[in-house]
């Protein structure tokens, strides 16, 4: 999806002269603007036919998540841009770019593999301590705080859910990106904690081989035969921890229920 609105655009409607294009993502784009000396993410959604009022209902659950390792949402409101009233996020401003754009440079060692995990397992615990799911985990959606990955910052907080506005009584819905999604997600289920712990499998493999487990770079398969890839046994290069290795094939179990709980992978993690 491409870049919509200019800065001159946005700087108009925010009413800073400091703006900063971020990217682009299936709901919309974000922009990095300084207000009161002060740097915020503006994610700016691009159906207008969000409702405010709903979505600051949605997001005060948002607001009660506390952790280093996940994204910190301030405040819903409306911006007035090219004619058009849209709903926007406004998120704390991370520095250091995102997992993706750090596994194309280089892959995790050892140590920065079992710091991520543990900064990611402890930002889905907390959101899974209020009653929350993400639902689309990918590497896209995780910061790195100064480009360090043992410091990861979980982004977007759900936003699959809370951007469908019909979502809210109606399943199945699948909402997510695809090559992160769980069995369960893809067959159109509901979305479950442990789809949450699948996501984190793949993007720990992905984070340690500059591959996905499933699927080879430019690759096109069935939705059969990704399934069938599912039923094989993985293979976790040796310089894998053993602690990640377990990990990461307990995560990517077809079943959900093979995969645990994050309470109990990080107690692994901690060797409990």
């Amino acid at each position: 999806m491409d870049q919509q609105f200019t800065a001159s655009q946005v700087e108009h409607a925010v009413g800073s002269a400091q703006v900063t294009y971020l990217g682009t993502g299936a709901f919309g784009e974000t922009w990095r603007v300084r207000v009161s000396e002060e740097d915020a993410a503006y994610k700016i959604i691009y159906r207008d036919d969000a409702s405010l009022e709903r979505l600051k209902r949605e997001i005060e659950s948002y607001r009660r998540v506390t952790s280093p390792n996940v994204v910190r949402l301030d405040n819903a409101l409306l911006l007035s841009i090219v004619d058009k009233r849209l709903p926007t996020l406004v998120f704390e401003y991370i520095d250091g770019g995102d997992l993706s754009q750090a596994i194309t440079k280089k892959t995790a060692n050892s140590d920065e593999l079992q710091e991520l995990a543990r900064g990611l397992l402890n930002g889905i615990l907390a959101l899974h301590s209020a009653e929350l799911l993400h639902r689309d985990l990918k590497p896209a959606n995780i910061a790195l705080r100064g480009g360090d990955y043992t410091r990861p910052v979980i982004l977007d907080l759900g936003l699959a859910k809370l951007m469908d506005v019909e979502s809210i009584t109606r399943y199945p819905q699948r909402v997510g990106t695809p090559m992160y999604m769980a069995p369960e997600q893809l067959r159109g289920e509901r979305a479950l904690k442990a789809s949450d712990l699948w996501a984190v499998g793949v993007i720990l493999y992905e984070a340690a081989t500059g591959q996905h487990p499933f699927v080879t770079p430019n690759e096109t398969i069935t939705w059969d035969e990704f399934f069938e890839r599912l039923k094989r046994d993985l293979s976790i290069p040796s310089h894998v921890p053993d602690v990640i290795a377990d990990l990461i094939t307990r995560s990517l179990s077809e079943q959900a229920y093979k995969r645990g709980t994050v309470a109990k992978a990080i107690d692994r993690l901690k060797g409990r």
